[in-house]
C-alpha cells in the first residue's frame, strides 16, 4: 500500500514538472534608456514558445543572470503570472547612471601596497607616483549598450584614451566591434626587474612614449560565448639612457620599436555576477602571434583560464581558477615578458614583480556569507539610479600557487614554486565595487595585510 502511494505521488509532482506553460507576454518595465531589444537578446525564452515548469525557471534565473552581468541595471527583477497553462512574463529593472563624468586621482603603481611601501620610504612627502585628470564614461549610449570612453590623466603616467564599443550592428545582434586610440607617456620608466622589484629611470623630459591602436571584431553566436578577432598596434619611443640600461627593452638595440598582434579569443562565460561570482564557470582561449618589422619579434602566445564556483553549503561557497601563459621560442622584449605581480599575482607576493616568458597560476577560495545580498534605500537620495542600494559581506580562506618560467632567470622566484595563504574579508555593494582586505602568509614566510579593489580570480 505504501508504495502505491508513492507511486502515485511521484507520477503527480513528474507530470506537473512536465506539464508545459506557454509563455504569452513578456513585459518590460524600468528601461527608460535602454532598448527593448538590448532586453529581449539576454532572455533565455521567448514569446508564444512552451516549457515545463521547471525548465521555465531555470530560465528566468539564468536571464536574471545575463541581465546583472550586462552591467547596466542596478536591480533586475523577472516574475511569470501563471494562469492555466501559459504565463505572462514581467521584467523590472533599474537602470544606472549612464554617464559618469568623474575625476582621476589614482595610485599609479602595481597595487596599493606596493604604492604604501614606496610612499613611506620617501618619508610619506613624495607624491610623484600619483595620476590626476578627468575619465568620462558614456555607457549605454544611445540605448544601445554602446560604451564611449575620454580620458585624460596627467601625473606620474600620463594616458589619453578615447574608445567606442559597439556590442551589435547587424540585425540578428550577433556581431560587434570595439575600438580603441591611446597614448602614453612617463617621466619615471621602469627598465629592468632587479632581485623581483622593478627598476626606474627618472627624468625632466618624457623618456618613454607609446602610441596603440587596439581593433576588436566579436561574434556572439550566443548568450554564453563570444568569438574574438583583436587586432593591435603599438609603436613605442624610449630615451637612449633606457636603452643603455636594458638593451632588450625593446628586443633590439634602437630606441624606436613598432609591434604588431593579431589574436583569437573565444570565452564561455555562464557565472551568475563576473563581477563576484558564486555559481557557475567560465572559460577562456586565445592564441595571439606577433609581428615587428621594426625589431626580432615573432613569438606565439596561448593563454587559457578555466573558473569555477559552486556552494557547498548554505551561505558557504567554492571558488577555484586555473590561468595559464605559454610562449613559444623567440626573441621577447622586456616590456612584454609580464608574467606575475602585474594584473594576475599570488596573493602574498605583491610586493613582488615575477617576470617570464611562461607561467601558470592557479587560486582557490572557501568563503562564508557573512551578510549576504541586502537591499536598502539611501535617505534623502531623490535619483532613483543611486537610491536603492545593496550590499554583501564574505569571510573566507584562500590559496594561491603559482609558477614562472624564465629562460634566462635573473630573479629568485623564477623557476620556483611560489605559495601564499590567508583570510580575506570582501565588501560588494553596487556599481560593481567591491573592497577586498586580506592578511596573507607567502612561501618566503612574509605576512602582510594587503588591499584590492577587484576580484581575485
Amino acid at each position: 500500500m505504501k508504495t502505491l502511494v508513492f507511486l502515485i505521488v511521484l507520477l503527480f509532482f513528474t507530470q506537473v514538472a512536465m506539464a508545459q506553460i506557454t509563455i504569452t507576454s513578456i513585459t518590460l518595465n524600468g528601461n527608460l534608456k535602454t532598448q527593448n531589444d538590448i532586453i529581449l537578446r539576454e532572455l533565455s525564452f521567448e514569446e508564444n514558445k512552451s516549457y515545463s515548469n521547471d525548465d521555465l525557471t531555470k530560465r528566468i534565473e539564468k536571464s536574471k543572470e545575463n541581465l546583472v552581468n550586462l552591467k547596466l541595471f542596478n536591480f533586475v527583477e523577472i516574475n511569470k503570472n501563471e494562469i492555466q497553462g501559459s504565463a505572462q512574463i514581467t521584467v523590472d529593472v533599474i537602470e544606472r547612471w549612464y554617464i559618469l563624468p568623474y575625476p582621476i586621482f589614482e595610485i599609479s603603481e602595481r597595487n596599493f601596497n606596493a604604492w604604501w611601501e614606496e610612499f613611506a620610504a620617501n618619508d610619506y612627502s613624495d607624491f610623484s607616483r600619483l595620476n590626476y585628470g578627468v575619465f568620462l564614461n558614456w555607457e549605454n549610449f544611445r540605448g544601445r549598450n554602446e560604451l564611449i570612453q575620454l580620458k585624460i590623466r596627467k601625473g606620474f603616467k600620463e594616458h589619453y584614451l578615447l574608445a567606442y564599443d559597439v556590442p551589435y550592428f547587424n540585425k540578428n545582434k550577433t556581431i560587434g566591434i570595439n575600438t580603441s586610440l591611446g597614448f602614453f607617456r612617463r617621466k619615471k620608466t621602469y627598465y629592468n626587474t632587479d632581485n623581483n622589484s622593478l627598476k626606474y629611470f627618472e627624468s625632466d623630459n618624457f623618456n618613454s612614449i607609446d602610441y596603440d591602436l587596439n581593433t576588436e571584431i566579436v561574434y556572439r553566436n550566443n548568450i554564453h560565448q563570444k568569438h574574438k578577432i583583436k587586432f593591435t598596434y603599438l609603436t613605442s619611443t624610449v630615451s637612449d639612457s633606457i636603452i643603455i640600461l636594458n638593451p632588450n627593452y625593446l628586443g633590439n638595440s634602437n630606441t624606436t620599436a613598432d609591434l604588431f598582434n593579431i589574436s583569437y579569443v573565444l570565452e564561455h562565460e555562464k557565472r551568475d555576477y563576473s563581477i563576484y561570482p558564486l555559481h557557475g564557470y567560465a572559460l577562456s582561449f586565445e592564441i595571439k602571434k606577433y609581428f615587428s618589422y621594426s625589431t626580432n619579434v615573432h613569438h606565439s602566445e596561448l593563454l587559457t583560464k578555466a573558473e569555477k564556483h559552486i556552494e557547498l553549503f548554505n551561505r558557504l561557497y567554492l571558488g577555484s581558477s586555473f590561468k595559464t601563459k605559454y610562449s613559444t621560442k623567440g626573441n621577447q622584449p622586456y616590456f612584454i615578458q609580464k608574467a606575475l605581480g602585474y594584473e594576475d599575482y599570488v596573493r602574498g607576493y605583491e610586493y613582488y614583480v615575477v617576470d617570464g616568458q611562461s607561467y601558470w597560476l592557479s587560486k582557490t577560495a572557501i568563503k562564508c556569507a557573512l551578510i549576504e545580498k541586502t537591499n536598502f534605500e539611501i535617505p534623502y537620495v531623490k535619483m532613483k539610479q543611486f537610491k536603492k542600494s545593496h550590499y554583501s559581506l564574505y569571510l573566507g580562506v584562500f590559496s594561491d600557487l603559482g609558477y614562472v618560467l624564465n629562460e634566462q632567470p635573473e630573479n629568485t622566484l623564477n623557476n620556483s614554486l611560489l605559495w601564499g595563504k590567508g583570510i580575506a574579508l570582501d565588501y560588494v555593494t553596487y556599481y560593481d565595487k567591491l573592497l577586498r582586505i586580506e592578511y596573507s602568509i607567502n612561501r618566503l614566510g612574509e605576512k602582510a595585510v594587503f588591499l584590492h579593489f577587484s576580484s581575485p580570480f
